[in-house]
């Protein structure tokens, strides 16, 4: 029925004659039979039926429909195989808990089915977009213009003069309208933020908001647009990074904590061109970790991957420390367990200073970590310890490598990056200077693959790595189910993956849907190919 073609947790999908979901529906369904009530006892549910099936026209085809009646008792349902899936009792449901069952019902079916949700306000439409609902009504506007209420994006508003229609028509267009934001909102990127905006001011929206952990697959792992982070800091988008924070492994045994910056990647600023060049003057090989919020700590090597916005007010709140001092806590027993002997320099205004829980730190900045009394304190103390680094045989050529293999390991899970690379200005990467293996995408810092670069990912991480097995020999376009055989489940939305046909390597592209999702498509493009192995 649909063909999903964007992924945002909730998905954008295109139907049969390109029309593009979640959008409105419009089907005449009939029941046959008691529905059972909500609130029912348990011991009376087998007195009434729990599905009802049927066909229906919708745009020139029939479609196999399910009507799920389950009441509060979620654990009764049974999922058949069916084109669209039909929630009974949508207006008792969403203010409860049970709400949770949308996702498990979306895990359970194809991508190519629908969910569709009755009976909804216009400001319950991104969340259940979020979860994974792709089709709704307009049946609400209907009901409450002829009370005389005009409803907004948020909220509802009584009038007391309207004229019928023009108020019914002024619904309409407001579902129309907040369904053409969150189709914006899947398609850029920013559809949480309408979440958040919408389900704020309703608890039982925001109790489910925060109860519902997504399927971070289904979210790409870097995005090209900037994430605005405002209501909450435990989002999706932070938790795949944290998730992958732990890859990295240190490279010096000297560690400097900076603050971050507005601009993004932090490099670029006026500041920390300050903090490098302070550092460069030392010349001594460091570690350069950025502690903010709400990623809580950044190592540089992977500053390419955060693009954030976030109200700073100069005070953190017990998250936001608990998360910084956590992370810190974490990546400094790595650097113990590697090195043994290392120092902290903090050098970092004094509202960071206050937060951390750590011993033995070296503060470098006096007040303001950029003027030039502090620059030039943080360059002396370096070089008052480079000494700790004297017999670790490590430099900044080794550095700059390393800095490519652990963004390798953060993105792909293994490091297939050979130890003798060429990395050219535009941040291409080759061997023997000449054969390309990847490049850097500047506008989200993660690797693009080369044919060469994708040879080497199988050949060092085979079925771990995200592959694509194929029955036949690919061509650049698009892979489909009909030649799909295996995956692995754990790729994401917009991932690199390889794809392979008899263990052998045959080419590169990016998936245009999870694995797990890819092994339960029945139609629809799974893969874009975009370079073959001839």
């Amino acid at each position: 029925m649909l063909e999903p073609i964007a992924y945002d947790i909730g998905r954008l999908c295109k139907e049969k004659d390109k029309e593009l979901t979640p959008n409105l529906i419009d089907i005449d369904i009939e029941v046959e039979g008691i529905k059972m009530p909500f609130d029912v006892h348990r011991e009376l549910t087998t007195l009434f039926k729990k599905s009802f099936t049927g066909t229906v026209e919708y745009k020139g085809e029939i479609i196999k429909y399910q009507i799920l009646n389950f009441g509060k008792y979620i654990d009764l349902i049974e999922l058949e195989d069916v084109d669209l899936y039909i929630i009974g009792d949508g207006r008792r449901l969403i203010e409860r808990k049970e709400l949770q069952i949308i996702p498990k019902i979306r895990e359970k079916i194809s991508p190519n089915s629908a969910i569709y949700f009755p009976a909804v306000f216009p400001w319950e439409i991104p969340l259940l977009v979020y979860m994974g609902v792709d089709y709704f009504d307009d049946s609400l506007a209907k009901l409450y213009a002829s009370l005389g209420y005009k409803f907004t994006k948020n909220r509802v508003l009584k009038l007391n003069n309207y004229n019928l229609d023009e108020l019914l028509n002024y619904n309409r267009e407001v579902y129309r309208e907040i369904l053409e934001e969150v189709r914006l909102g899947i398609k850029n990127g920013f559809l949480r933020n309408i979440v958040e905006e919408t389900s704020i001011s309703y608890p039982y929206l925001w109790a489910n908001y925060r109860r519902y952990k997504p399927d971070l697959r289904n979210i790409p792992l870097s995005k090209e647009n900037k994430i605005i982070v405002t209501a909450n800091i435990d989002i999706p988008e932070v938790q795949k990074y944290l998730d992958r924070l732990d890859r990295y492994e240190p490279y010096s045994n000297i560690v400097v904590l900076l603050p971050c910056s507005s601009k993004k990647p932090y490099s670029i600023s006026q500041s920390h061109q300050k903090f490098i060049n302070a550092i460069k003057s030392a010349k001594v090989v460091v570690e350069e970790v950025i502690l903010t919020s709400p990623y809580g700590l950044v190592p540089r090597p992977l500053e390419g991957v955060v693009n954030y916005d976030i109200p700073v007010t100069g005070n953190w709140s017990f998250e936001e420390i608990e998360l910084i001092n956590k992370c810190l806590k974490n990546f400094l027993k790595k650097v113990k367990n590697k090195f043994k002997d290392f120092i902290v320099i903090a050098h970092l205004p004094k509202n960071y200073i206050e937060i951390l829980d750590l011993d033995n730190i070296i503060v470098t900045s006096k007040d303001n970590p950029t003027s030039k009394e502090s620059l030039e304190n943080l360059t002396n103390t370096l070089k008052e310890y480079k000494y700790l680094t004297e017999n670790l045989k490590i430099n900044k050529k080794g550095q700059k490598i390393h800095n490519i293999q652990q963004l390798a390991k953060f993105q792909f899970g293994i490091n297939f990056i050979p130890n003798e690379i060429f990395i050219n200005h535009r941040k291409q990467i080759f061997i023997n200077k000449n054969i390309q293996i990847a490049s850097i995408n500047p506008k989200n810092g993660l690797f693009v693959l080369t044919l060469k670069g994708g040879e080497l990912l199988w050949n060092v991480g085979r079925r771990n790595i995200n592959y694509v097995e194929v029955n036949y020999n690919i061509k650049k376009g698009s892979l489909f189910p009909p030649g799909f055989v295996d995956c692995n489940e754990n790729i994401s939305y917009n991932d690199e993956v390889v794809l392979i046909k008899d263990e052998e390597f045959l080419g590169v592209g990016r998936s245009l849907m999870s694995g797990f999702e890819m092994k339960k498509a029945r139609h629809g493009a799974l893969v874009n190919i975009r370079n073959v192995k001839r």
